[in-house]
């Protein structure tokens, strides 16, 4: 029951940190006026971009803290005023942060947009990098990675079905559901800059 319990815990955090419905308005933007294939393409390309990121600094990312000489109390307090950061701005705009937006929505489709800004930084932003990092200290390494894998797969969905999804919810609903997720992400990120308080002064 632990396992499911903190498998859930895992993926449940990673997804309201990522906010596929925030990028899925981004993939409206950038795919509109394409065929249905090239929007599978882009769907492909963010989607595994991000996973490929996280997954890299889901191992990686504790060795170069340790190179760095940044120890993981002060990870959970950075990482959970980003993330704090991060949440409030979903919570008072709607949807990603203006700096991580990735520039102005009429660049064109062919300059691989769905890499850059779609897969990173809007997906696998410094708040979902960051998290994935502390997940891997706190929690059994397999349960993050089928996370990222979970989280990965419902966003590609998410993308695919976009305009589908777009139709039934409009814009607005769209937006109203990301600032729910900010809420839920700030009390992620006050329980994270708690923990790192915690270990710091090792209470």
């Amino acid at each position: 029951m632990s396992t499911i319990y903190d498998f859930l815990h895992i993926s449940i955090e990673l997804f309201v940190v990522v906010d596929p419905f925030a990028a899925m308005i981004m993939f409206i933007t950038f795919a509109k006026e394409e065929t249905v294939k090239e929007r599978r393409r882009l769907a492909n390309d963010a989607t595994i971009a991000s996973f490929l990121i996280l997954l890299f600094f889901a191992f990686v990312g504790e060795y170069i803290l340790l190179y760095f000489g940044i120890s993981i109390a002060a990870l959970e307090i950075a990482g959970g005023i980003l993330i704090l950061l991060t949440s409030i701005e979903m919570v008072t705009e709607g949807d990603k942060p203006s700096g991580k937006r990735g520039g102005s929505v009429d660049v064109p489709i062919k300059r691989d947009v769905g890499i850059v800004p779609l897969g990173t930084p809007l997906l696998a932003g410094p708040g979902a990098i960051s998290l994935v990092i502390l997940l891997m200290h706190d929690y059994n390494p397999i349960l993050v990675v089928l996370g990222i894998v979970v989280v990965s797969m419902i966003t590609f969905l998410l993308f695919f079905a976009s305009f589908y999804i777009y139709d039934i919810i409009k814009e607005k609903g769209a937006r109203a559901l990301t600032r729910v997720f900010g809420i839920l992400v700030a009390g992620f990120a006050v329980q994270y800059i708690l923990t790192g308080v915690i270990l710091f002064f090792h209470l």
